[in-house]
């Protein structure tokens, strides 16, 4: 049976365990995602989009890639901010999800993004919206540009 003092003790080191495992060190566990970030994708779409114009109506499956360019400006934390770039440029924010921050959610102007980084400069990606007249879906690796 413990003493007082060495359950006061136990219950301390139990305290100092748990603020170390809250401490600086986890989010040095963080990625750092600011950088430009380049892929291609095709898709599958329902009726137009400022990307692609629809063969006919139902469901679209184009040949074609596009390339689409994300540069994340900055990032607070789990949290993030950039635009793309090319032939539109949207603003987007999104955030990494706990507790291992390899995978998050973005969105941007029209549509939603998940991804899961693969590696620290590699990130596999789906983009979708869903409008009463529009919708796409596209996944893609996306590799972060030097």
């Amino acid at each position: 049976m413990l003493t007082m003092k060495q359950a006061r003790l136990a219950g301390l080191a139990l305290i100092g365990l748990s603020v170390l495992a809250m401490s600086p060190a986890a989010a040095q566990d963080i990625p750092n995602l600011v950088g430009t970030w380049k892929g291609e994708t095709q898709a599958v779409h329902i009726g137009p989009n400022p990307y692609r114009v629809p063969d006919h109506n139902g469901a679209n499956f184009p040949d074609n890639f596009i390339e689409f360019t994300y540069v994340v400006k900055q990032q607070d934390g789990t949290r993030f901010a950039g635009a793309t770039e090319g032939k539109f440029t949207e603003d987007f924010i999104g955030m990494l999800k706990p507790p291992e921050y390899r995978s998050g959610m973005f969105i941007d102007i029209d549509g939603q993004y998940d991804f899961t980084l693969r590696d620290n400069n590699t990130i596999d990606m789906c983009y979708w919206h869903q409008y009463p007249a529009s919708k796409v879906v596209a996944c893609w690796t996306l590799t972060r540009q030097p």
